[in-house]
């Protein structure tokens, strides 16, 4: 049984991106090199710095500006819609705990909602956020009872301090995306 809470962060974070790049074709839009600091914001112990950021916003093609605007808004809502659901799932995961029911936080309804609406408007199926959703429910049954659940493959089982932990998580990449996605540059907390 997996009890690691950086282990069990990292896979929420791995989860988290690749649902992130699978269900938004427009993440391939970015480069690699792009798409690679992009990633790098969800890393535990990551640090966005002013280079960072200046090599992020290197080279993009403002010729048509309404297009590059469009593709970034499109990338800032999603990206905006995964760390909500990230939130949310943590705050129902320490719902669930407390009142020792399964307990799914009214943010998770709204950002599932909102992701299936991004998808329907780029003609996309709705079966993997389905599916992780029915997994993500299933959950919530031996989480309230303190008991093993799987994810990934693999049993954890979830103590208050990890649900704590992963919500700190997202609560920073949200901080650090926030400010690798505006064009301007600016310090933590400016």
């Amino acid at each position: 049984m997996n009890r690691s809470p950086h282990r069990w962060i990292r896979t929420c974070c791995a989860l988290l991106l690749s649902c992130l790049l699978a269900a938004t074709p427009w993440a391939a839009e970015l480069s690699a090199k792009r798409q690679a600091v992009l990633m790098s914001m969800f890393k535990p112990d990551a640090v966005l710095t002013e280079q960072m950021h200046r090599d992020f916003w290197a080279g993009v093609d403002v010729s048509d500006a309404s297009a590059t605007e469009a593709a970034q808004d499109r990338l800032v809502a999603a990206m905006r819609n995964s760390l909500e659901f990230e939130r949310a799932t943590a705050l129902s995961f320490q719902a669930s705990m407390k009142q020792r029911k399964p307990v799914v936080n009214p943010r998770y309804e709204s950002a599932l909602k909102d992701r299936l609406a991004m998808l329907k408007a780029r003609n996309l199926s709705p079966d993997d956020v389905l599916a992780k959703d029915k997994a993500f429910r299933a959950s919530l049954v031996p989480i309230s009872r303190g008991k093993p659940f799987e994810a990934d493959g693999k049993s954890m089982v979830m103590p208050p301090a990890l649900a704590e932990a992963a919500l700190k998580q997202v609560e920073a990449s949200h901080e650090r995306l926030e400010r690798l996605l505006d064009p301007v540059w600016s310090k933590p907390g400016g």
